[in-house]
């Protein structure tokens, strides 16, 4: 679905006309005649995004390619093997149940290296009371894992896109840790290592004044800092946050010109997550009577 479908759902008052309209995408069939509230059409839009994601990865050479695109469900599920264990609310992809429940049972010598050694210290105890510090710890082995996905499909235009991807989310994570006066030491603990751009965002976390960082961050997303800094104090983290997603589409689009190879079927993975993402902004949004131009603004740029 194209960025314009999305601005023009934006700026239908009556959220009636909104489900009709979805009920002519391909969300028709996972939405019943029922669905109006939140709870529906986020159940739905989740659906949807999972069997996409899932069907594509049946068919995909390696199987790494979907895995990144539905492993936010997985480490969602892995937060409850310590909070909750014995439920888990999402549908696994990399973790199956009963691998969830054997690290539950403190049995983590299966998962990816990646992930291994903080979920052993999480189910040992570390600091299992604390929300926070799990938080934090499963952030960092997320982009960890994550980029280890990315590094083992040995295609450097998509290894480059998942690095600054991972840059993106790290320099977000910790800007949102400063303004929030959380303890930075715990993320230079349980971030690293990251890989290209272990230097400057280790720098990040030890300059303290995050007025300062878009003369650390390398490259465009540097450039992306300084403009989020030109914005509103309260805005300025969802201004980078959603700048570095349009970037990333737009790198994404590159991999049109590609016929063969991981790289445009990563591509379309990232354009799925995107609808995904406008599609719960703009239903969110009119269901709690947000102000259309608002919506408009946080409309995210799509692969197509």
């Amino acid at each position: 679905m194209p960025q314009e479908f999305f601005l023009s759902l934006a700026a239908v008052e009556r959220s009636e006309e909104i489900f009709h309209r979805l009920q002519d995408t391909a969300l028709r069939e996972w939405a019943g005649s029922g669905a109006a509230s939140w709870e529906d059409w986020s159940g739905i839009i989740e659906d949807y995004l999972n069997h996409q994601v899932q069907s594509l990865r049946q068919d995909c050479p390696n199987p790494s390619l979907a895995d990144m695109f539905a492993m936010n469900n997985d480490y969602l599920n892995l937060a409850h093997t310590v909070r909750d264990p014995g439920h888990y609310p999402f549908p696994p992809s990399l973790f199956p149940i009963d691998r969830l429940n054997e690290v539950a049972g403190g049995q983590t010598n299966l998962l990816p290296n990646a992930v291994r050694a903080t979920m052993a210290e999480l189910t040992a105890g570390m600091e299992r009371d604390q929300t926070l510090g799990q938080d934090i710890a499963l952030d960092g082995a997320y982009l960890r894992h994550y980029r280890a996905l990315g590094a083992g499909l040995d295609a450097p235009m998509l290894t480059d896109w998942v690095d600054e991807r991972v840059l993106g989310r790290a320099v977000t994570a910790f800007w949102r840790a400063a303004r929030n006066n959380y303890p930075m030491k715990l993320y230079q603990q349980y971030f690293f290592p990251l890989g290209a751009y272990d230097g400057p965002l280790s720098d990040l976390l030890t300059s303290g004044d995050p007025q300062t960082w878009s003369e650390i961050i390398p490259g465009p997303l540097g450039d992306l800092m300084r403009e989020a800094q030109q914005e509103a104090e309260e805005d300025q983290i969802n201004y980078f946050e959603h700048k570095c997603a349009d970037y990333l589409t737009g790198l994404a689009r590159r991999c049109k010109m590609q016929t063969a190879g991981p790289e445009r079927v990563a591509a379309y993975f990232w354009g799925l997550s995107v609808e995904a993402f406008n599609l719960r902004l703009v239903v969110s949004g009119c269901l709690n009577g947000v102000d259309s131009a608002l919506l408009k603004s946080r409309v995210r740029a799509t692969y197509v």
